[in-house]
């Protein structure tokens, strides 16, 4: 298995970036296949008929398979069957009330029952922010199926785990604003400066548009910070071989 480690910013796409990579798409024919698992977890399979070897993109804290921009997906696309869902707690998956129920662990789980659905015997796999926990512990429990790890943005957990502040916390889990887009926003507030925020402010309304229809609920939000803050993988990591670990770059999309 090949491990690459990247620290990054989250994933925008400038309009031009956007306008190129969905027109490159359009000509390459993407094609979507949509499904949801026994336990109800949503999916999607994107694909073209060059694409090849899967490819599985695993979202972050609070965020479903539609955070993913749109033209960076169908430009994997022009090579790889790549494989969007979204995390319990998100999207259009089951919402457990109970936090307990969202563990790292399950959503590993959560993952293979995806993969296994799909068919897909073995995978490249890219995880984003609380994602490469994910990502993480699924290489750790199926090491044989995986053959290229990317974690990105990332933390193994346990000792490794730099807790936030507890105002950090209850901002995250209970987001303020009088519209839809304004608790969108007010978690990007925690992570930019407001010349940032001004700058990626189009991108973020882009990807607020794709994913407005299924905002995540205080439940899902709940559960996150539970399975993010209980997350124990240093352990996980002694077992990867990193041929070439990138611990800085930037991601162009």
């Amino acid at each position: 298995m090949l491990c690459v480690v990247l620290s990054t910013t989250p994933i925008v796409c400038s309009s031009k970036e956007q306008r190129d990579l969905s027109g490159f798409a359009s000509a390459l024919d993407v094609t979507d296949i949509e499904g949801k698992t026994a336990s109800g977890i949503y999916f999607r399979q994107s694909s073209t008929p060059d694409s090849r070897d899967a490819l599985v993109l695993v979202m972050g804290y609070a965020g479903s398979g539609r955070i993913w921009p749109r033209g960076f997906v169908d430009k994997l696309a022009q090579k790889y069957t790549v494989i969007t869902y979204d995390n319990r707690g998100t999207g259009f998956s089951i919402v457990p009330q109970d936090p307990q129920e969202y563990t790292i662990k399950k959503m590993s789980d959560d993952l293979d029952a995806v993969v296994d659905q799909l068919g897909i015997r073995q995978l490249h796999l890219l995880g984003y922010s609380m994602g490469s926990c994910i990502a993480l512990q699924y290489a750790h429990d199926h090491a044989a199926k995986v053959k290229t790890l990317f974690l990105l943005s990332g933390t193994a957990g346990g000792a490794l785990y730099v807790e936030p502040s507890g105002e950090i916390s209850a901002a995250l889990a209970h987001p303020q604003g009088d519209t839809l887009w304004e608790l969108y926003m007010s978690s990007f507030r925690l992570m930019y400066s407001p010349e940032t925020l001004k700058r990626v402010e189009p991108q973020l309304r882009e990807i607020f548009e794709a994913s407005k229809d299924t905002p995540t609920t205080t439940a899902g939000l709940l559960g996150h910070s539970n399975a993010f803050g209980r997350f124990d993988g240093p352990a996980f990591l002694v077992g990867l071989k990193c041929r070439r670990p990138y611990w800085r770059a930037r991601m162009i999309v």
